[in-house]
């Protein structure tokens, strides 16, 4: 009974560290650049909204982390999770500042420069880890139909991004996106959620 007890206790001292690791590195890379676009960096209102964005930030990675740990959760905090992830995943994607169209057709440039920058590593794995709940919303797919499903997504991401300015087109950014969906996919094919 003890044995039990000190297991799940380390197992919420465990889901606490690593969300709010993954919280604060989500924010570090997205939020606080974002946040910039918005506010000007040297008043109080950018202060108080970048620790408000911190601890959003961090809170929901835990309750992310803990709902993929227990394999339940209840309807109304699923429906506040997947407003807070598409918000985020639009903001990271679209609300960047306008820059040049820049086409980058060979994917080994993205791995190269994943294994020469740091920053480079952790925007390639947030671009990863950001598309692997869109694996939840397309589990019911056959899974041909899910390769060209993200491939599609994965491709009209990148030209909408272009085109509007936001970002470059980059195809190891697509095939970053492709295999995340696909984890997803699996995962939760495999671990089912339970929306109660």
């Amino acid at each position: 009974m003890k044995k039990i007890k000190i297991k799940k206790l380390l197992k919420k001292v465990a889901t606490i560290i690593f969300g709010a690791i993954i919280g604060y590195l989500l924010y570090y890379s997205v939020f606080m650049e974002t946040i910039v676009l918005f506010i000007d960096s040297s008043s109080i209102k950018y202060t108080i909204i970048s620790i408000l964005a911190l601890i959003i930030s961090i809170a929901s990675c835990i309750a992310v982390l803990s709902l993929i740990i227990n394999q339940r959760i209840n309807k109304q905090l699923f429906i506040v999770i997947c407003i807070a992830y598409f918000a985020t995943l639009f903001t990271v994607l679209f609300l960047r500042s306008s820059i040049e169209r820049i086409f980058i057709f060979n994917p080994f440039i993205g791995l190269v420069d994943t294994f020469s920058n740091w920053e480079t590593a952790l925007q390639n794995v947030i671009n990863f880890v950001m598309f692997i709940p869109i694996g939840y919303f397309m589990r019911k797919l056959k899974y041909h139909n899910l390769l060209i499903v993200s491939f599609v997504i994965s491709l009209g991401i990148e030209l909408i991004q272009v085109l509007t300015m936001r970002g470059i087109f980059d195809t190891f950014d697509i095939l970053l996106y492709f295999i995340g969906i696909n984890i997803g996919y699996l995962l939760f094919n495999k671990f089912q959620l339970t929306v109660e």
